[in-house]
C-alpha cells in the first residue's frame, strides 16, 4: 500500500538527515545522567550503554525541520524526552518483574527493585530539568498530561491481567496511552518549539500518534513471531505475565480456539511445551495476521499524514522511519 510512495523517497534515510545531531543527543544524555552515589552512577552507566532505536529524539528533530530548526533548543529537548522515555522503561521492568531488556538483566535484575525505582525517579526528575530550562510552560504541561496517561496506561495493564475478557478496544486505549501519545508529543513539541505553522503542527502529531500504535502492535506482535536472540526477551514473555496483546486477544474471540487457549492461559504457571502451544494457537487462529493488518492501517493514516507535509528531506527521512517499521511488521 505504501509502494508510490516509497519509490519517491527510499533515498533519503533519516540518519542522513538527522545523523550528526542524534550523536549530540547523545552527549547530551550522558552529560546530564551524572550522580555522585556511587551506585546510581554505575547504573546509568549500564543504561546508556544498553543504547536503544532512539525514536523518539528522531521525531523530535525531525519534526522541528519543517520549521525554525534551532540546534541549541531541539538537541536537549530531544534528550529530555529520550530519558523521560528510559525512566519509564525502569518503572515498567519493575512492575513487570522483567529480568532481561535489550538482551541485558534488567536494572531491578542486575541490582533490585528499590535500587530501580530509585534509578526511575532520578530520571524523571534529569528530564524535567532539562525541559524546564529549554522548553515552554504550555509543553511542560502536555508533557505531564502525557506522563499522566502512561501511569493510567500502565495501572490499566496491571488491573487487567490474567483477564481473558479483555477487548481490542480496551487494548488500543491501552497502547495509545503507554505509546502512541509520547511518540505524537515528541512530533508536536519539535515542531511547536521550531515555530511551525498550526496546520504542519497538527499533521505531525496526528503522524506520530498513529506511528506510535502501529509501532506498539508491531512490538507486541514479536512476543509470537520474534527470535528472542535479536529481541532480547523469551518468546511468550508477555503473556506468561498475563499482558495479553492483540494477537492474543483476537484468538481468545475466535469460536475456534477460544476454549482450547482459555484451558492454557488458566494454568497461571506454563511448562515450554505450554508457551509453544499458546503460540501455534494464535498462529493458527490468524491472530498474527489480523494485528500485522491492523499495524498497516494505521501505518497508511502515518504515511497520509507526512503525504500532505512540504516535500523537504525531514519528510523522505520521516517515510524511512515508517519503512523500517513496515520491515519489522513483516
Amino acid at each position: 500500500m505504501f509502494k508510490n510512495g516509497q519509490k519517491k523517497q527510499v533515498n533519503v534515510k533519516y540518519s542522513d538527515v538527522i545523523g550528526e545531531d542524534i550523536g549530540k543527543v547523545e552527549r547530551c544524555i550522558k552529560e546530564n545522567l551524572v550522580s555522585k552515589q556511587k551506585i546510581l552512577e554505575s547504573v546509568l552507566k549500564e543504561l546508556m550503554e544498553a543504547g536503544g532505536k532512539r525514536l523518539r529524539p528522531a521525531l523530535v528533530l525531525l519534526s522541528g525541520k519543517f520549521g525554525k530548526y534551532e540546534e541549541k533548543k531541539l538537541i536537549p529537548l530531544a534528550a529530555a524526552i529520550e530519558i523521560l522515555h528510559t525512566a519509564t522503561l525502569v518503572h515498567d521492568d519493575v512492575i513487570d518483574e522483567a529480568k532481561i531488556r535489550r538482551g541485558i538483566p534488567t536494572v531491578q535484575t542486575r541490582w533490585g527493585k528499590d535500587v530501580a525505582v530509585f534509578t526511575g525517579d532520578f530520571l524523571f526528575t534529569k528530564a524535567f530539568m532539562l525541559l524546564s530550562s529549554s522548553t515552554t510552560f504550555e509543553n511542560l504541561q502536555n508533557l505531564s498530561k502525557v506522563v499522566k496517561a502512561i501511569c493510567e496506561g500502565e495501572i490499566e495493564q496491571y488491573q487487567s491481567r490474567y483477564d481473558k475478557n479483555v477487548t481490542v478496544r480496551q487494548y488500543l486505549k491501552r497502547i495509545g496511552r503507554k505509546t502512541a501519545l509520547l511518540f505524537a508529543l515528541s512530533c508536536y513539541i519539535g515542531a511547536h518549539e521550531s515555530g511551525c505553522a498550526r496546520d504542519i503542527i497538527r499533521l505531525l502529531g496526528k503522524f506520530g500518534f498513529n506511528f506510535g500504535m502501529a509501532f506498539q502492535i508491531t512490538d507486541d506482535l514479536l512476543d509470537f513471531t520474534g527470535d528472542s536472540a535479536k529481541t532480547g526477551k523469551p518468546v511468550g514473555r508477555d503473556f506468561v505475565q498475563g499482558v495479553y496483546t492483540l494477537p492474543l486477544i483476537y484468538t481468545l474471540n475466535s469460536p475456534l480456539y477460544r476454549d482450547e487457549i482459555g484451558v492454557l492461559l488458566d494454568k497461571h504457571q506454563y511448562d515450554r511445551q505450554d508457551v509453544d502451544r499458546v503460540v501455534e494457537l494464535v498462529h493458527l487462529s490468524g491472530g498474527i495476521d489480523y494485528s500485522r493488518n491492523l499495524a498497516s492501517k494505521y501505518l497508511k493514516r502515518a504515511y497520509d499524514c507526512i503525504h500532505m507535509l512540504p516535500p523537504i528531506p525531514a519528510r523522505m527521512a520521516l517515510n524511512d522511519l515508517m519503512k523500517g517499521l513496515i520491515e519489522r511488521n513483516h
